[in-house]
């Protein structure tokens, strides 16, 4: 028997955030539910339910994507008297006042639920947990009012995603509170001592079940990357440029491999076996529009197809704790990377921009310079050093290739601020290419040396036409190639 708790948003909204405060929680939590169904509990009977309900299994959760979000700052009195350090309250005499953020998602769908597919549920407890759910009056924050029920013929509705459980060894999870056996007892213990609920939760990863992939993606080729977790910057950091990219992504690296520990699996260090791919760290940069200024949206890091499940747990434990992921810039000072499992906006931001969707893309432009992995002779031909260089990296070789010395990609960086390359690192031809693959490839695709640092990085771009082939089909370099 599958049981359900359904919930419906009365106002259209979802006023709860994460324990940051600064973020809408979304997926709702499930432990967020359980202590509103515990502050509505009566009875013992009800109560009993409860406790049969925390010794269930984490339960799935059914959601629609949020269609945005909003913040609200206000100021709010507090207990505390004033002083000339700290402003008073202009409404209340001698009482001071705070500044609170209040957060907010519209959600496309105006529900979501909680399911537990195999649960037997003893004689009674369905109709306790009807009426204790009938009873709840808001979720999250006292002005997001909810209605609740409970039943056991759940069916998810069109457009809403099904978060699960994820395994040990998941990369693209989010951190939800769930309940567990003796969740209750803890909540009454916190409520006897003033302390908050959220103490008491414990997190579990959840993964969101995509929909079956498009058929055309069966025709597409894939890369030596299977995934990219995202990493976005918060509200009115300054972003950095995209010359500076080579000193955010090596300073990644480095935080991770010091969170990590010396225990770090080889394809994070990148001292693996020959023919093993490595993890790689990249910025995503605003490039491929109209208004694209080239600086950084945010931050994302490269899963190769054969990852190891031990390298993927060290990568999770490392990037995708709800605390973030701090980055410290030496004199620059910092940045504060969060994990977004399921990003949306802005979209150079989300790992569908950079593979082009699960069709794929035929024509790619190189949103950062392309670094050649050896350096080549002035009459060397370099579009044919480029395609060499993406089937070094593991791509199919290109049928064209248009090079040149300046960004063909709106937004690109030209070249990359000197004082920023690693110490010891060789530093060869630098350029810029527009690729045409003979079938659609999914990304992401990076090539060229330093390409899990960030060089290389190219990005899905419209097809363009070319006015020079070779005889034999294969690649030639534009005659309007810049810098000739």
């Amino acid at each position: 028997m599958a049981v359900a708790i359904e919930a419906r948003l009365l106002s259209g909204r979802y006023e709860a955030a994460t324990q940051r405060g600064d973020r809408v929680e979304w997926p709702p939590h499930p432990a967020r539910v359980f202590c509103a169904l515990v502050a509505a509990a009566r009875s013992r009977a009800e109560r009993d339910a409860l406790e049969w309900l925390e010794a269930q299994p984490p339960p799935q959760v059914w959601a629609p994507d949020l269609e945005g979000d909003t913040a609200v700052t206000t100021y709010v009195v507090t207990n505390k008297t004033h002083t000339r350090k700290k402003p008073g309250s202009q409404h209340w005499p001698g009482r001071t006042a705070t500044e609170r953020t209040r957060v907010a998602g519209i959600p496309a769908d105006d529900g979501f639920a909680l399911v537990w597919e195999r649960a037997e549920p003893p004689d009674g407890v369905l109709a306790a947990l009807g009426e204790v759910a009938w009873r709840v009056p808001y979720l999250g924050r006292a002005s997001n009012p909810a209605a609740l029920r409970v039943h056991t013929a759940p069916t998810r509705r069109e457009g809403w995603a099904l978060y699960r459980p994820a395994r040990l060894d998941a990369v693209n999870t989010i951190a939800l509170r769930v309940c567990y056996p003796g969740y209750l007892q803890a909540l009454d213990a916190a409520f006897d001592e003033g302390r908050r609920a959220w103490e008491e939760a414990r997190t579990l990863a959840y993964t969101r079940e995509d929909d079956a992939p498009a058929p055309e993606a069966d025709h597409a080729a894939a890369g030596p990357f299977s995934r990219m977790l995202v990493f976005s910057l918060p509200g009115g950091t300054v972003r950095p440029e995209g010359i500076d990219l080579l000193r955010v992504t090596h300073t990644l690296r480095a935080t991770v491999l010091s969170r990590i520990g010396d225990t770090a699996a080889g394809q994070i260090t990148g001292h693996t076996d020959a023919g093993r791919g490595h993890v790689g760290y990249v910025g995503l940069v605003d490039v491929g529009h109209a208004n694209a200024r080239g600086h950084l949206v945010g931050m994302g890091v490269l899963l190769p197809e054969d990852l190891d499940a031990e390298a993927a747990v060290q990568l999770r434990h490392a990037l995708t704790g709800e605390e973030g992921v701090r980055v410290k810039m030496g004199r620059a000072g910092h940045l504060d990377l969060t994990y977004e499992p399921w990003p949306s906006v802005p979209r150079r931001l989300t790992p569908g921009y950079w593979s082009a969707g699960a069709g794929g893309a035929c024509c790619w432009s190189s949103a950062t310079p392309l670094m050649l992995d050896r350096y080549i002779r002035p009459n060397t031909d370099r579009a044919a050093e480029v395609a060499r260089c993406l089937v070094t990296a593991g791509y199919p070789e290109p049928v064209r290739v248009e090079v040149g010395d300046a960004p063909l990609l709106a937004g690109a960086p030209h070249r990359m601020n000197p004082k920023t390359f690693p110490a010891n690192r060789p530093r060869r031809k630098m350029l810029h290419a527009r690729i045409t693959f003979p079938r659609p490839v999914r990304g992401p695709v990076a090539a060229g040396s330093l390409r899990y640092l960030g060089l290389g990085l190219f990005a899905p771009a419209p097809a363009h036409h070319h006015t020079h082939d070779d005889e034999d089909g294969r690649v030639r370099e534009a005659a309007h190639e810049l810098g000739r």
